[in-house]
């Protein structure tokens, strides 16, 4: 029986593995940029030339809606530019709430509403004149706290110690 005694070709076997496997990458990429083209194709023949009659139809029901209103919605707008919030109707002007729920029906404090909550609605602010109270000063509340070491983070209220029976 006769045997081989030479030493395997090593550099061959090399070069043949990295052409097969260049080969398998170019193969890939190729069927991937393929079937990447023909979904797309796929896609816009189905989507793309197609009109979406109810989007378009919903589309022009609300553009007509917004036109046909009180006022349209154009010149809602430039008075709103012109005249800001306070000079729209009541119902947009902000306003405090006069909802007295949440205070009664909070079971941690229970306590009836305070009176000032009960008491009868202003007069829209429209016929209040609006006051600016200028840049904040250091004498207000929420005016920064530089150069202490507590200013990064507001400081919780201190109840005192603990009291235990």
């Amino acid at each position: 029986m006769a045997t081989e005694k030479a030493e395997p070709q090593s550099g061959l076997i090399l070069k043949f593995g990295a052409f097969a496997v260049f080969t398998l990458l170019v193969v890939h990429a190729g069927l991937v940029a393929y079937f990447d083209s023909m979904a797309k194709a796929e896609e816009q023949r189905k989507l793309g030339d197609a009109k979406p009659a109810a989007l378009m139809s919903l589309r022009a029901d609300e553009q007509q809606r917004l036109n046909a209103g009180p006022m349209p919605i154009e010149k809602a707008m430039q008075q709103m530019v012109a005249q800001g919030r306070m000079g729209m109707s009541p119902m947009v002007v902000p306003s405090n709430s006069r909802d007295v729920a949440p205070l009664q029906g909070w079971s941690k404090m229970p306590s009836e509403a305070p009176s000032a909550m009960m008491a009868t609605p202003e007069p829209p602010p429209s016929a209040m004149p609006v006051v600016d109270a200028g840049p904040a000063s250091a004498s207000d509340a929420a005016a920064p706290r530089a150069g202490r070491p507590d200013a990064a983070a507001p400081k919780a209220p201190d109840h005192g110690p603990p009291k235990h029976p």
